[in-house]
């Protein structure tokens, strides 16, 4: 395995745990009656974006030419 490769799996389970997390944290938030705080939330989502395109461009790296 190449480092290319490492980092693709890195990034995309990032990427999921990022997105989950987001997910999960906007249930939780939903149910909420009184005044919340959604910045891990806010935060979670664009990250997880992030981590999706890390692992694109780490796959691009990993494909054959």
């Amino acid at each position: 395995m190449n480092l290319s490769f490492s980092l693709m799996m890195i990034t995309f389970l990032l990427s999921i745990i990022h997105f989950l997390y987001g997910y999960f944290e906007a249930i939780r938030i939903s149910n909420e009656e009184e005044l919340v705080n959604g910045w891990s939330m806010i935060f979670s989502f664009p990250l997880g974006f992030v981590f999706a395109y890390f692992a694109s461009v780490f796959h691009q790296q990993v494909l054959p030419h």
